[in-house]
């Protein structure tokens, strides 16, 4: 089957690899679109290491099953799906206690199993959550959606009326379009003014020029030094700093300043099984938000070295497509 190889750090050729066959308990699902995140371009770059080169990388994925393993039901055969591409193991501590999102034994479409940039991927089958047809540019945004629901989930209790979000790359998008369906006032700063003013199509607002303005909830989707100060700059007092970024550089935070402005720190990764997945499936299949409106850049399979190069700067997400004729409502 045709899919674009990561061969080298920042290098993609496209190419033939084996065909996968459904396992027990497995489906195999043809590919149709594949959505980019901050992640992917971690092992783009090198900063994530792959098991080998060649690999195949991609997870934010959608299709149609047309194989499905033993102990899977042949009706699932034909159906639209998005992955989930978690994998866990549904037996550690973590998992027993909940939060699949720790699990000691995951492992991850792309980044240490094989990737979703190519013609057919494999999973097992409760990984593959049926969806209503619609268009592509919503379906390869309902992975990301779940990062974002499981984040406020876990805020827990009621939220403010109003929010900062540091950076709005897809993920400080989707999260500005969700705090709005919940009616808070989504204020949104990010260093690409391309990006900003995306946001305020959908309704977000500009960080007012004061400087004593806070909020008691802040979203850092980038997790920067930089990043962070910008957010801990326009933190209430007792408010929370909410982290979805995955920068591994230090923070200049000091315990004086945490202290001193009260503050609470949450890090939130991905989501747990089933239910955020659940809950973006409600959210997105009842209408309530149109997650494909921050969806900017289209790719081909073939395009996919452009498609990588080009993400980082893009207004809004990128998605490559691996099929023509995607399911749409």
């Amino acid at each position: 089957m045709k899919a674009a190889l990561l061969v080298a750090p920042e290098r993609i050729e496209i190419g033939e690899v084996a065909q996968p066959e459904p396992g027990p308990g497995d489906v195999r699902v043809a590919v149709h679109g594949v959505g980019l995140c901050g992640s992917d371009l971690s092992v783009f770059s090198g900063r994530w290491q792959t098991p080998l080169h060649p690999w195949v990388m991609g997870h934010e994925a959608y299709g149609v099953i047309d194989a499905v393993g033993d102990d899977v039901p042949a009706e699932r055969i034909g159906q639209t799906v998005v992955v989930e591409p978690n994998i866990v193991c549904f037996s550690c501590r973590h998992c027993r206690a909940g939060r699949t999102s720790a699990c000691e034994a995951r492992s991850s479409v792309g980044m240490n199993r094989p990737g979703a940039l190519a013609e057919w991927l494999v999973l097992p089958s409760r990984f593959a959550w049926p969806v209503p047809p619609r268009a592509p540019e919503d379906l390869v945004c309902y992975e990301p959606t779940s990062v974002v629901l499981a984040a406020l989930r876990r805020l827990g209790g009621e939220l403010p009326p109003s929010a900062l979000v540091v950076g709005v790359g897809a993920q400080g998008l989707l999260m500005t379009l969700v705090l709005l369906e919940r009616g808070l006032a989504a204020h949104v700063i990010d260093v690409n003014r391309d990006r900003v003013e995306l946001a305020e199509t959908f309704g977000a607002l500009p960080v007012p020029d004061r400087p004593d303005q806070s909020w008691r909830l802040v979203v850092d989707t980038v997790g920067s030094p930089a990043s962070t100060d910008t957010g801990f700059g326009h933190l209430d007092v007792g408010g929370t700093l909410l982290y979805l970024g995955l920068d591994g550089r230090p923070l200049g935070l000091t315990a004086q300043a945490l202290v001193r402005r009260q503050a609470v720190l949450r890090g939130s990764l991905t989501y747990d099984h089933p239910g955020d997945f659940e809950s973006a499936i409600d959210l997105i299949g009842g209408g309530r938000i149109v997650p494909g409106r921050i969806v900017t850049d289209e790719y081909s399979l073939d395009d996919a070295q452009h498609a990588f190069e080009g993400s980082a700067a893009a207004p809004g997400k990128t998605w490559i497509r691996i099929k023509e004729g995607p399911p749409r409502s």
